[in-house]
């Protein structure tokens, strides 16, 4: 039978006080995490260690995205280099032209570029 991988768990449990729930987080068979916090259900206790989980491994995931960028660009990515929206026809009205391609901003824009 193939390996079924390791597969993280997001749970509640008692907290050692008995004063309420924390939520955990499991990997495989070992506890990675209990919430610091206490919390009066269990779902709620669950809920808070869900969202901790997710902001922590956002921010990870953001941040190496940004490192693989840069190293991919040799420098500091620019937002046209990862397309966020500054393509031909990505905006109203826009018509896209060079100063849009090469990275320098709005040229309907009268901020400084």
């Amino acid at each position: 039978m193939p390996d079924s991988g390791v597969l993280i768990t997001i749970d509640a449990d008692e907290a050692s006080d008995s004063w309420g729930f924390v939520g955990t987080v499991q990997i495989g068979e070992f506890e990675a995490y209990r919430t610091i916090r206490a919390f009066p259900t269990p779902g709620e206790a669950r809920e808070a260690a869900q969202q901790l989980l997710a902001e922590v491994l956002g921010s990870l995931m953001a941040g190496q995205e940004w490192r693989t960028a840069s190293d991919a660009f040799g420098h500091a990515a620019r937002r046209s280099e990862l397309g966020l929206g500054l393509r031909p026809g990505s905006r109203r009205g826009d018509t896209g032209g060079p100063a849009l391609e090469e990275g320098r901003g709005d040229p309907r824009s009268n901020a400084p570029r």
